[in-house]
């Protein structure tokens, strides 16, 4: 009850004319005259941005619904659009970004110089040691969110660890650990033990493209235009799934009937005669690729009219239709259909933030001796890698021996990213450290440099364009409207003139129940003068009345004694 009443009362402070909704209405309360003017929701904005400790409150809130809610609020979007915006975090996203695509490229270049034969030369030993530096920093960030979330709150670890952005990074990490080891193995011995077999070259194919999929999702993460359009496919998938069942099954039937028709006529040139390509047949059909030739009884030219008939008119009319509609919808009611994006963004600047307090805060014994643990074990299993260091251990110790060293090897590396990153807290115990954007020794050493100074403005630029930060605005303003207009179409200018006859509509209508009030307020002042106008004058006319009285009486009296 309370986390609710907490993000209650941040959907109060964040209520204004929202540009994003086609009607500003919808799907909350509106509280009157809790608008603020620009200025002073700026001036709130900015002293809230200055909480230290905001952040991870707002993930420490046990339901994630009120998380999600939180999240999409203006002010905590506006936080999260200046936290973005920052030197230091775009610092830390340039190293996500660069050792990512340092993985994806030396990883590729590996693998294609491994499916092509080729020795172990320099270059194949340069591109495959930055591979693995680039699985041992993308381990060393998986391990720092889970230890951010985990500093939280349990219920934080579970809900923000168990994404499908987490899964799509752990599998492209894991088969790319599976895919070096692999290589490795395979161009110590030229190939002879183990071979390049289809099999293979399957699996070092899904991890090119689950290292893909992992820069997708980062882009998904810090980009809005990359956010929504996911958001949008989504969408777009889930809507028209039942049509995609119906496809499927068009599919599977017309091979299906193709293959028992078509398998005994002419197997030389036609590709129905077995079960495997009968598919692809009719998928190349649906792509425009088929030979009139093949189909020669009548029963076989009718069940091809009725395929391309349903799925070429029916169905992708249809799909099309729908993916239309659906994409309208998407577009205009973005704005409370970003829970996801929002909440995500939240996640990752926390993560962070707590990144960088690691590295400003003055570093413990604990900490410098998991960072040389760390150092030697990644040198040493380097070394290991080299195809001749490990012919001469061999020579002196077994296999097993050899193998236990490197089982080894690995223990004291995860031990070591382990006890670094359990370091990691958003708390601080010193006072002033990091007041200045740099607390540590080695950060102020780094900042000083001249190579460091003169790459940070191309650097700085670079990651504005790969975020997107010319689209957030950071006035107090937050809006996701740029973010999205390039590719919104017709929806755009559907929504704006809705959204004008709106509040034109609410403008004309506000005028008159105003001039309606003032009427009757006038009405009711002249009614209120007529009733005290005639009080006044029945109250003079009884004053008159008891004066007359009185003297009457005083008259009575005096003729009485009188006449006594």
């Amino acid at each position: 009850v309370v986390a609710r009443r907490g993000v209650d009362f941040l959907e109060i402070l964040s209520e204004d004319e929202d540009e994003n909704a086609l009607i500003p209405s919808t799907r909350r309360v509106r509280f009157a005259g809790t608008q603020l003017a620009p200025a002073a929701r700026a001036a709130l904005y900015y002293k809230v941005s200055k909480l230290d400790y905001f952040l991870p409150a707002i993930l420490a809130l046990e339901e994630t619904s009120e998380v999600d809610r939180a999240a999409k609020t203006k002010l905590l979007r506006h936080i999260l659009d200046k936290e973005l915006g920052s030197r230091p975090t775009l610092t830390m996203a340039f190293f996500d970004v660069f050792f990512l695509l340092m993985m994806l490229v030396t990883f590729q270049m590996s693998v294609y110089h491994v499916v092509e034969g080729g020795s172990q030369d320099a270059k194949y030993l340069t591109t495959y040691f930055l591979s693995m530096f680039g699985v041992l920093y993308a381990i060393l960030r998986k391990f720092g969110q889970m230890s951010s979330m985990i500093k939280i709150s349990r219920q934080a670890f579970v809900e923000n660890n168990f994404r499908w952005v987490d899964g799509i990074d752990w599998l492209a990490i894991l088969l790319a650990i599976g895919g070096i080891v692999w290589m490795e193995v395979a161009i110590s011995d030229s190939f002879q033990t183990v071979q390049v077999t289809d099999q293979m070259r399957s699996y070092l194919a899904a991890a090119i493209c689950a290292v893909w999929l992992k820069l997708v999702s980062w882009l998904s993460v810090i980009n809005w235009q990359v956010i929504n359009l996911v958001s949008l496919f989504y969408q777009i998938v889930r809507g028209i799934r039942w049509i995609l069942f119906f496809l499927l099954i068009a599919i599977l039937a017309s091979s299906q009937m193709f293959y028992v028709m078509l398998s005994g006529q002419n197997c030389d040139i036609n590709g129905y005669c077995e079960k495997q390509n009968a598919y692809l047949q009719v998928w190349a059909i649906l792509l425009g690729q088929f030979d009139v030739s093949d189909f020669q009884t009548v029963f076989s030219v009718i069940a091809f009219v009725a395929f391309t008939f349903v799925t070429f008119i029916v169905l992708g009319y249809g799909l099309v239709a729908t993916s239309i509609d659906i994409y309208n919808k998407a577009v205009t009611f973005r704005s409370e259909n970003s829970a996801y994006g929002n909440r995500s963004r939240l996640v990752y600047i926390a993560e962070l933030r707590a990144f960088r307090r690691l590295f400003d805060q003055r570093w413990t014994a604990m900490q410098y001796c998991a960072a040389l643990l760390f150092m030697t074990s990644t040198v040493v299993l380097f070394l290991f890698a080299a195809t001749q260091i490990r012919a001469s251990l061999g020579e002196y110790y077994s296999g097993g021996i050899l193998g236990g060293a490197v089982a080894l090897l690995l223990i004291f590396l995860f031990v070591s990213i382990t006890a670094f990153v359990s370091h990691m807290t958003y708390y601080s115990f010193l006072e002033n450290s990091g007041a200045n954007g740099c607390g540590s020794r080695i950060c102020k050493c780094l900042a000083s440099n001249f190579l460091v100074r003169f790459f940070a403005i191309p650097i700085e630029k670079f990651m504005r364009f790969i975020v997107d930060i010319d689209g957030i605005h950071l006035d107090g303003t937050p809006s996701t409207a740029k973010y999205t207009d390039s590719w919104q179409g017709s929806a755009t200018h559907v929504r704006c003139h809705v959204k004008r006859m709106l509040m034109q509509s609410e403008a004309h209508m506000t005028s008159k129940i105003r001039n309606e009030l003032f009427l009757m307020e006038m009405r009711h002042k002249k009614a209120n003068e007529r009733s005290r106008t005639d009080v006044l004058t029945e109250i003079r006319a009884s004053e008159e009345r008891m004066e007359r009285m009185i003297s009457d009486f005083r008259g009575w009296m005096d003729r009485r004694i009188k006449d006594d």
